[in-house]
């Protein structure tokens, strides 16, 4: 009886480590999509750094200094913005919707066809483009910080 004890501890420690050593992941952490991680960042309402970072070639622009631009429903599917306080809806317009260019986490394309090249961290975004014909023609930069 005593033998048989024994032999049953046994076979039990062994049904232990192989039920312990299960080397399956039941839940792998998924990959995070670099886009996603860019529109999320990007989400929320953005208001311009100072009076100075509005430029367009190089010199500083008034009447966008209390331009608000806010991202919405980002996804690496694009999203949309608006904007309140734009001086001009040729340089800003007051909504529409954006898509990354080409996958280009740091190249936007906005629904009116003009595409901005961003820096962004969790507190500040840099935006330059071109806007092309008229009177607001030129190269524009955007230094926001996160409202």
């Amino acid at each position: 009886m005593r033998e048989a004890t024994k032999y049953l501890i046994f076979l039990f420690f062994i049904l232990s480590l192989f039920v312990g050593c299960n080397s399956a992941d039941p839940d792998p952490d998924p990959v995070a999509d670099p886009l996603d991680d860019q529109a999320a960042l990007l989400n929320g309402t953005w208001i311009l750094k100072d009076a100075s970072s509005a430029t367009k070639d190089g010199n500083v622009v008034s009447g966008f200094e209390n331009i608000t631009l806010t991202f919405s429903g980002g996804s690496k599917n694009g999203g949309n913005y608006s904007t309140t306080n734009s001086a001009s809806a040729d340089v800003w317009p007051n909504s529409g919707t954006w898509t990354f260019q080409n996958g280009d986490k740091n190249k936007l394309l906005r629904s009116d066809n003009v595409v901005l090249s961003i820096s962004l961290t969790s507190t500040t975004l840099r935006t330059s483009f071109v806007v092309s014909g008229g009177l607001k023609e030129g190269n524009w930069v955007f230094d926001f910080i996160k409202q």
